[in-house]
Order: C-alpha cells, then structure tokens, then sequence
C-alpha cells in the first residue's frame, strides 16, 4: 500500500522502470535548467537532488507532465488523498527560511523573501534548532508542507525576528498544556477545566455555543461531544477516525510514541486559516486529549480519548478494545 511515508519511494521507482533507459539522455538535456546544479555536494545526494527536481517539478515536453503527475495518472490503486498530495508536489517554493520553532518532526520555519509562515515536516529526527537558516524548497503535503530533496542549513548571527520569540512562547505555553496529568478514570470535563480560556473559548466556536462563564461552557462542550457524537464522527477525515480507533482498541490511552503514523501539527495559538493536522483535529474538537499518566513509577506522555465518549466510539467506530 502507497502511503505518506512510502509514497516518494513509490514515485523512484516508477520513474526508474519508465526512464532508465533514458537517464543520461534526460540528465544531458536538462541538467542545465536545475536550478540547484551548482551546490556543492557530494555526487551520490547531488544527485539525488536533481532527481527530485526532475520527477516532482519539471514537465516533460514529451508528456506535458511530470513524472509525479505520470505517476498518479498510471497507478489505479493510489487513494483520492494520496493523489491530491502528489499532484500538489510542484508547487514548489524555493528560499532561505528561518526556522522559528521545532516540536518533533515539524518546524515552523518563514520565508525570508516573502516573509510567510510554513509548517514543516522532516521525514526523520534533525539537530536544526530555531534561529538556522534552511536552504532549500519546499512544497505543499496535506495539511502541512515537505523539503524536497536536499537542503542546506546554516547557522548565522542571531536573527532577532519576532516570530522566534512567539514561536518559543508558543512552545512552551503548548508544553504545559500537555502536561496536564491524567487518570484513567479522567472526565471531559476535569479535563477541560485545565485548558486556557481561549481554547474553551474557539470550541464553544466551532461547535456554536453561547455561553458566558467558563464553567457553563464547558458544559455545553461536554454535552455537544456526547449528544451529537456520531454526527461530530461522520464528518471526520478517514486519517483521524483510524487514530480514535486505535486508541479506542488499546482501551482508549496509548503512549503518544504509538500514534507516530499521524500528525499533529498543534499550535498553543489555532488559526482558523490554517490547515488542522490528524490528531490536531481531534484535540480541537475535544475527542483526543494529549497529556502525562503514570504507568508504574514513571510519567509518559499519553493520548487520551474521554472515558464520556468511549462507548459511543466504539459503537460509530465499530472497534472492540484489544
């Protein structure tokens, strides 16, 4: 099965079983329109850069496609979801972009040229820290963007951008949200209770209540999310109903390490015009919460489905816990 983690590698090979044969014809006719042709780098990633740029952006006069789009058009079993992922690969963006913070696998890096904001993620851990400066292009991947191929990192007299500064505010208020501790037995609401005002706050938006203390909001919250469940379920993504229902089968709480097939691009401040990841989703409509429980003597973080909702999961879902 093609998936997000498989899916470039996908694309390779493809590539390798209709054009190698033609691989030094195609590399002498358009070596020089590589935009990246002079980095030095050694030959094997040199490489490999060139190949992404000339299977993800350039158009092949004898096709009037790419080979990602040739791609798409010539594998019949690849899912709507994936396809619109790689059709959107060339619509790259090439700059220097500062990377303003870092949770995880995603960075949160701006444009230097243009000044716009980007949520980005690596396909592997990196030692890039806020304030380098990333090389490279990038394109669009669902609700977040990608690097595609190589990029080079430097590190620079500090830049005192004030995205920097909020983005590690952001990080760390996030932090201490999800640091809330949780019991097995955790209602919605002792949870909810923890959460900042603001947060209460865009729910009680998105699930349009009207309500004026937060006590009387967060039970309005808590009634929607049961009441209204399967209507709340329906209109899920197939990504974030697969992640309820693992959780739900390991009897609703897993170490968050478990979920690493799923984003969760989260911010501490949620922008309506932005894109909610997989596990985002379902911690903004109250249905996943992230936190730290006990198992023995240590603390692990956690994700953390509402013992309120549970059965009614089960039943939508149609899971039965392992």
């Amino acid at each position: 099965m093609i998936d997000e983690e498989n899916v470039n590698q996908a694309i390779f090979e493809y590539a390798g079983k209709k054009y190698g044969k033609q691989s030094q014809e195609l590399f002498q006719g358009y070596i020089d329109e590589f935009p990246e042709k002079d980095w030095k780098l050694p030959d094997e990633t040199w490489l490999n850069n060139f190949l992404a740029w000339l299977f993800f952006e350039k158009v092949l006069p004898q096709t009037g496609k790419t080979i990602a789009e040739e791609f798409v058009e010539n594998t019949p079993d690849l899912s709507p979801e994936m396809k619109e992922k790689v059709l959107k690969m060339k619509n790259i963006i090439r700059s220097k972009f500062l990377v303003i913070s870092k949770k995880d696998l995603f960075f949160k890096v701006k444009d230097m040229n243009r000044g716009d904001v980007y949520n980005v993620k690596l396909g592997s851990a990196s030692h890039v820290v806020p304030n380098a400066v990333i090389t490279g292009r990038i394109h669009p991947f669902g609700d977040h963007y990608r690097f595609a191929g190589v990029f080079l990192v430097s590190t620079s007299p500090l830049i005192l951008d004030p995205d920097i500064f909020i983005g590690a505010y952001e990080n760390s208020e996030l932090k201490r949200v999800e640091s809330i501790s949780l019991r097995r037995s955790s209602s919605l609401q002792s949870i909810l209770n923890k959460y900042p005002h603001h947060w209460i706050d865009w729910m009680c938006e998105h699930y349009g209540l009207k309500e004026r203390l937060k006590k009387e909001k967060i039970q309005r919250i808590e009634n929607k999310i049961i009441n209204d469940l399967p209507q709340i379920i329906l209109k899920l993504p197939e990504k974030s109903r697969e992640a309820l229902a693992f959780c739900i089968k390991q009897g609703g709480v897993v170490k968050y390490g478990q979920l690493k097939e799923y984003d969760d691009d989260m911010d501490f401040f949620w922008k309506e015009e932005k894109p909610v990841s997989t596990i985002g989703m379902l911690r903004q409509k109250g249905l996943m919460v992230v936190g730290k429980m006990a198992f023995g003597d240590r603390q692990f973080r956690v994700a953390f489905i509402p013992v309120e909702i549970r059965e009614g999961l089960k039943s939508e879902l149609k899971v039965n816990e392992g």
